[in-house]
């Protein structure tokens, strides 16, 4: 009988013990890591192109017009010792779902500018998922703006 009193005891104070506090945010810094490489915005290089392609829902496959862009790219990309590509999602979808989901969209972005002749070795992704938005509303217009992979030359 008392081990029955005493376990709820136990188990609440067990679980008080156990818990912990996480964040789901991602720090708003001006640099960002990947791999052990620091990426300064002051080191990033201007280009006039347009520096986010972006992607229907749910996908991540290149439509015509965002080949376009990224074919630009390739002669930009003698330029830069790295590309970061960096992948988003709307808000809609699990967390996880949502990272795996903006890496699948960087990889396509990588994959494409391989074929094109960029050096795979020069192009690190990293995925926010739905972690930055750009556009904070829930509208159908904010979602596309949100799905996107991000350029950067360094």
């Amino acid at each position: 009988m008392r081990i029955t009193k005493t376990f709820p005891l136990f188990f609440l104070l067990f679980f008080i013990g156990c818990t912990t506090q996480v964040s789901d945010s991602v720090s708003q810094t001006n640099y960002v890591e990947i791999d052990g490489i620091d990426f300064n915005e002051e080191d990033k290089i201007e280009t006039s192109l347009a520096d986010r392609v972006y992607f229907d829902f749910d996908k991540s496959n290149l439509s015509d017009e965002t080949k376009n862009i990224l074919s630009q790219y390739v002669s930009e990309s003698k330029k830069a010792s790295l590309i970061r590509l960096e992948g988003h999602c709307d808000e809609r979808g699990t967390r996880e779902y949502n990272l795996a989901l903006g890496e699948k969209r960087a990889i396509e972005v990588k994959n494409y500018l391989i074929i094109q002749g960029v050096s795979s070795s020069k192009i690190k992704i990293i995925s926010y998922g739905e972690e930055k938005p750009v556009s904070y509303g829930s509208s159908e217009e904010d979602w596309k703006q949100n799905r996107r992979v991000e350029i950067s030359l360094f």
